[in-house]
């Protein structure tokens, strides 16, 4: 029994090639993206889950009057440890945030994502080391550890080492040496902590002593380990007297403990270490991929009973020969079974071949392993059943319902017409599904757009920012040649004005200080001390930036050690009390004890992204211990690679021990958005895939509603219509059907798009085009589908059709 019904369901993919062509594609490229989508779904929630104990892992933040910070206390993770007993062990990992040159032998890089850390980093956390030993790696001072990728730099390729770079000596910013005590394997990129080198943290407490009390420096993120089955918010209920005790000086400051594995998706405080993603974006991609399953399933059902209709005789034979209504269902459902898992095969090739394209768009190394993982394959065995059950079961209980008397009877093979409301129905979905996720495209575009274009409050665009040097330990020495460097630049026509800076707008957010306890001078009242962002700029850094003096001068002078004139932000002056900005011009401030006085007042402007409110700024006017120095580029016709060039000779003969190393500035602008990019090509190429299988089905289900009519249309052609009122009729259905799902997708999409948007803290007018756009092309490509089979039936010739009757 079994093999006649494969017999006939080999017969029928034969005999109607173009259906069966429209069904496996649409339920192929569905599944494709269902199981690329879970491969990136899985990749975003596999950070950090690689540490044996993960579970039992949490980062401590911390806030001072306002928002978390992802840093705490150096203190913290000691003191938690032997207050509370769930506490097992804890490590402390803070960033050296100056510059790095690492030199052994001549071999000179600057290292970026250099950290201090605990003697308990690679035995609470599994990083792999591959030399050294992981419980002493980091106990001694002057130890240092070096990624597998940044030794190779210093000691030639691994393969090549002839004997270990363990115990060798590098000299860090052509001062200290350290002693290379491990060497790991380089950071996975599913780690929301990437490090290219690690320094012991004793190095840290011997050039820095007072930390070992010291509970305003907040910039040590620390990690603690508890029992397992400990509840950690039971534990974090705790922490209020925790801070009572410990930190009596900040009667306001918070703790909070964040899970390991949630620090990825679910944790978008101040001061992270990396760039974290979007739990959102994952909900959304994840709702994206059953749409598009449910889309082609859809199709499935609706090619399915459309043809249904004429093979009715075929299934009244079938009974008429003694055939149960149970055994055509049977066959019916075998015939979804079996396409189901064509579709199956052919959407994993598809996945092999597209996933490095996707890996690609999205900047992540995603390769296809699940293949390999047991659980993705019992989820995809589930998939593969509910989706033969769900587009089969429906098909094989209308078919098998046909009677043989009154199907024999009929003079037409199409009992319903093609008139079927479910069917409808179904197209209808089909069509909200595709407006809704062009509609939410549109949504994110406009988003992504008005974040690109609008006004920052600063000049980004022909800003050349150069790594200041990290050798000169001297604030008078590096002043002296900074200068001469700054004059030998400025000589070439295509270079304006430079500044130099601790911090630079649109980069690199924990280059900014937090600076809390600042006062009106004289004002000494806890209530009345103020928490800041601030940074160390010259006289030049407003100029060079564009920014808008509104209250005040400028910087007159580059002080060497002195930090007594302040410039304040309008967001500045308001924190301070003062709503007109020409107020506070004059007035003292208390900063940590010294007496500053307020020079300035510049307009807001946008540090981090538009995710972000304005803060509370102050610039400091000071050089001490400079990140960048700014170069603005003028107006040339000069090619910027002869530019650079000339740069770095200059910098060749005035800084030797240090990298020359140059970026843009609007490149790191455009990072700050770069997971939203991301996501907008990602959302875009799936909107795409949902109308493509939309439109396979509708002209699959178009083209066999053509050929039913085709007598019909004859008719109508004889009578007199133009090919223009057969286009119009058989068009009108669909252009309704298209209305009804518009009006219930586009309010649909921007309601779930809203919990999208409000990620941002300034969002892109909507404008009406926004909601009518989806419409239209949705309605194009529909129409592209649709037309082509009506046309082609209403140049038949009526003859041809009619003298078969």
């Amino acid at each position: 029994m079994f093999r006649n019904y494969f017999k006939v369901i080999y017969r029928n993919l034969i005999r109607q090639k173009t259906y069966s062509v429209i069904n496996i594609l649409g339920l192929s490229a569905g599944l494709a993206v269902a199981m690329i989508i879970m491969q990136y779904v899985s990749y975003e929630k596999s950070y950090d889950r690689f540490h044996h104990n993960s579970a039992n892992i949490y980062r401590v933040a911390l806030a001072y009057r306002t928002d978390f910070d992802a840093a705490a206390n150096a203190p913290t993770g000691d003191a938690l440890m032997h207050e509370y007993a769930e506490v097992r062990r804890y490590v402390r990992i803070t960033p050296e945030y100056g510059r790095v040159v690492l030199n052994y032998d001549g071999n000179i890089f600057e290292e970026q994502k250099v950290y201090y850390a605990d003697p308990t980093f690679f035995t609470m956390l599994d990083f792999k080391l591959i030399a050294g030993d992981t419980s002493t790696a980091l106990r001694e001072p002057g130890s240092i550890v070096l990624s597998r990728s940044s030794a190779e730099k210093y000691f030639g390729t691994m393969a090549q080492w002839k004997e270990s770079p363990l115990n060798k000596l590098v000299r860090i910013n052509n001062g200290a040496l350290m002693k290379v005590t491990g060497i790991m394997e380089d950071i996975s990129d599913n780690s929301h902590f990437k490090a290219n080198a690690m320094i012991a943290f004793a190095e840290f407490e011997r050039q820095n002593p007072q930390i070992k009390d010291h509970w305003q420096w907040n910039d040590f993120y620390t990690y603690i380990e508890l029992a397992p089955g400990t509840d950690y918010k039971a534990l974090e209920a705790k922490l209020p007297a925790f801070v009572k005790k410990y930190m009596v000086k900040d009667p306001q400051a918070r703790l909070m403990l964040q899970p390991l594995e949630d620090i990825h998706l679910h944790s978008n405080i101040a001061y992270e270490l990396d760039v974290n993603g979007s739990a959102q974006s994952v909900y959304f991609l994840t709702v994206i991929s059953v749409m598009i399953l449910l889309i082609a399933w859809v199709n499935y059902i609706n090619l399915s009973t459309a043809r249904g209709e004429g093979r009715s005789k075929e299934v009244s034979i079938r009974k008429v020969n003694g055939a149960s209504r149970r055994e055509v269902m049977m066959q019916f459902l075998l015939e979804a079974f079996y396409m189901n898992l064509i579709a199956v095969v052919l959407a994993i090739g598809i996945v092999q071949l597209t996933m490095p394209l996707l890996g690609a768009l999205l900047e992540k190394p995603l390769k296809f392993s699940l293949l390999s993982d047991m659980r993705f394959l019992g989820g995809l065995g589930l998939l593969y059943l509910a989706g033969s059950l769900l587009s089969g079961l429906y098909p094989a209980i209308i078919l098998s319902a046909f009677q043989p008397l009154r199907v024999l009877k009929s003079s037409s093979a199409s009992l319903t017409k093609g008139k079927s409301v479910l069917r409808q129905a179904l197209v209808v979905f089909q069509f909200i599904m595709s407006v809704g996720l062009i509609t939410g495209t549109m949504i994110v575009m406009n988003q992504m757009q008005y974040m690109r274009t609008k006004d920052l409050g600063f000049s980004y665009d022909k800003t050349l920012i150069v790594n200041a040097p990290s050798t000169l330990q001297n604030d008078t020495v590096f002043l002296t040649r900074y200068r001469y460097f700054a004059q030998k630049a400025k000589e070439d026509p295509a270079i304006g004005e430079i500044a130099v800076s601790s911090a630079i707008p649109g980069k690199s957010y924990n280059d900014v200080d937090t600076h809390g306890g600042i006062a009106l001078w004289g004002n000494n009242e806890n209530d009345a001390r103020l928490a800041f962002l601030s940074y160390r700029v010259d006289e030049n850094f407003i100029d060079v930036y564009g920014m808008k003096l509104i209250a005040g001068r400028n910087f007159t002078d580059v002080a060497v050690n002195t930090d007594s004139f302040l410039i304040v932000t309008r967001k500045g002056a308001e924190h301070f009390g003062f709503n007109d900005p020409a107020e506070i011009i004059g007035k003292k401030v208390n900063y940590w004890g010294k007496k500053k006085e307020i020079v300035g007042v510049v307009e807001n402007y946008h540090h981090k992204s538009l995710k972000n409110n304005f803060e509370p700024m102050i610039f400091r006017n000071t050089v001490n211990g400079p990140l960048y120095i700014s170069l603005k580029l003028s107006s040339t016709n000069v090619p910027m690679q002869q530019v650079i060039g000339r740069l770095e000779q200059h910098w060749q003969a005035i800084y030797p021990e240090n990298p020359f190393i140059y970026s843009f500035l609007d490149t790191h602008v455009a990072n700050q958005y770069k997971a939203d990019s991301q996501f907008t090509r990602i959302f875009t190429v799936f909107a795409f895939f949902s109308i493509a299988i939309s439109c396979l089905g509708l002209f699959g289900l178009v083209s066999y509603t053509v050929t039913v009519r085709i007598k019909e249309i004859g008719i109508r052609k004889v009578l007199g219509a133009s090919i223009t009122n057969i286009m119009l009729l058989f068009s009108k259905d669909y252009v309704t059907l298209l209305l009804v799902a518009s009006v219930i997708g586009i309010p649909a999409a921007y309601y779930l798009l809203t919990m999208w948007l409000e990620n941002f803290a300034y969002r892109a007018p909507l404008s009406w085009w926004l909601f009518a756009s989806p419409a239209l092309v949705v309605g194009i490509f529909a129409m592209i589908a649709v037309s082509g089979q009506i046309l082609k039936a209403a140049l038949v010739n009526p003859v041809n059709t009619l003298r078969q009757e």
